[in-house]
């Protein structure tokens, strides 16, 4: 256990969106990223991170406040609407979505002061100082949309961090800006646990590639901001920092759009303008999978139809394996969904509803959401701060472990939570 007070010991969770370990492990990466590489010298790392199904930023960062598996915390993937044909789709912004008690649960019941900047489901939670990652699914461009963040934000705080922030609007990349509004809740607030969640690197992953000189660039912002927050934090004996990821990535050379060979079989239906409407047939596009439901009982020509769209898929060598009912069941997956399919190497899933049903030359060129035992789906884990050991290294890991590894670090009561995971060693 660790000995520091519980009333005393403060902890800061830095989310890496997208870092896989072996980028900035790497022997010719290093020089790239030294405060990662430093963090990982000073204190405790996991070699890799077993992700949860599918590996997509939502419900791994459920998983990593619950200790629990999508099936237990009910975060299945980033949309909360089942409904493919829908324009704007709502994502799970919302906390009340959980079905386990979370990290900052645990925190409220002992008393501790909290914070969470961008952290995924978290609009609405329990938390003291909270901007939570939310937007306006209809407007023309989400990352310019400030009115809904700010709604939902703990009363005032996103006008003071926005204030703050001013001088470096239009200038900064978006994990600077998140890494000076940290340091803003921290030093103003002094939060017993602060989540933040650094995106950039993940945006450019997708983009470009998860090598590429971009997101390699991103990521670099990002060690920049983790080594600012270090330094911050370095006169606090009581602090311990963690850095970590909800998932790894991989690289994309051809996008699928199982919504076109679906439209194709007639499941779904016409509009009066001709688009595609909703029948029976919901989806969820995962990138590295996509999810299938029956939203009303099938006949058996919904089946056949359903069936032929997914041999369509297959023949074009698209999918990689087909997970029924009990093979998610068997990785703690969506209990809802009738299957889910599995992106071939190489090939992403998108939700695309016209064109060709492969596109060669696909926009993203990364992506993840496969199974976590994809080469290149593996997250990470360091934590550095008192009672923690130099250089120990900590091998595979479940993201399962980190909620009541983080719980122990904060002296809080692991039975809180739902997770039947033991918190890892890490003196």
């Amino acid at each position: 256990m660790n000995e520091i007070p519980s009333q005393s010991a403060k902890l800061i969770v830095l989310s890496v969106d997208g870092l896989r370990p072996d980028i900035y492990r790497a022997p010719e990466m290093r020089r790239r990223f030294p405060n990662l590489n430093e963090l990982e010298k000073a204190g405790a790392s996991a070699e890799s991170v077993e992700t949860v199904y599918p590996s997509t930023t939502y419900p791994a960062h459920a998983t990593i406040v619950t200790g629990v598996a999508p099936r237990a915390h009910g975060i299945y993937s980033h949309l909360a609407s089942l409904d493919p044909t829908e324009k704007a789709r709502p994502w799970c912004w919302f906390a009340a979505a959980l079905r386990a008690p979370a990290l900052w649960d645990v925190a409220r019941a002992s008393r501790r002061r909290t914070a969470a900047l961008s952290w995924p489901v978290s609009a609405g939670a329990g938390i003291d100082f909270n901007i939570p990652e939310i937007w306006d699914p209809a407007a023309p461009d989400p990352h310019k949309d400030f009115d809904t963040p700010a709604r939902h934000s703990t009363p005032g705080l996103f006008g003071a961090v926005t204030k703050v922030l001013a001088p470096l609007l239009g200038k900064a990349d978006p994990d600077q800006l998140r890494g000076e509004a940290a340091l803003h809740l921290w030093k103003h607030h002094r939060p017993d646990l602060l989540l933040v969640h650094f995106v950039w690197y993940d945006a450019r992953a997708h983009a470009f590639g998860p090598t590429s000189d971009e997101a390699l660039k991103a990521l670099e912002s990002a060690d920049r901001a983790i080594g600012k927050i270090r330094d911050a934090i370095s006169r606090d004996p009581a602090t311990t920092l963690v850095v970590l990821s909800d998932h790894g990535f991989v690289p994309v050379e051809k996008e699928a759009a199982p919504l076109v060979p679906f439209a194709k079989h007639g499941l779904f239906a016409r509009g009066a303008d001709g688009s595609l409407a909703l029948r029976r047939l919901g989806a969820v596009s995962a990138g590295g999978s996509v999810a299938v439901y029956w939203l009303e009982q099938p006949t058996a020509d919904d089946r056949r139809r359903l069936g032929a769209a997914v041999n369509e898929l297959q023949a074009a060598g698209a999918v990689k394996e087909i997970l029924d009912r009990r093979r998610l069941e068997e990785i703690d997956a969506d209990p809802d969904a009738e299957m889910m399919l599995e992106a071939a190497p190489g090939f992403s899933f998108s939700d695309r509803l016209e064109g060709p049903a492969i596109d060669e030359a696909p926009k993203d060129r990364g992506t993840h959401g496969y199974l976590p035992s994809n080469p290149g789906m593996a997250a990470s884990f360091i934590a550095v701060g008192p009672e923690i050991a130099p250089g120990k290294n900590l091998g595979s890991v479940s993201l399962k472990q980190i909620a009541p590894t983080l719980a122990q670090i904060m002296g809080l009561p692991g039975d809180i939570l739902a997770t039947e995971e033991k918190p890892l060693t890490l003196k």
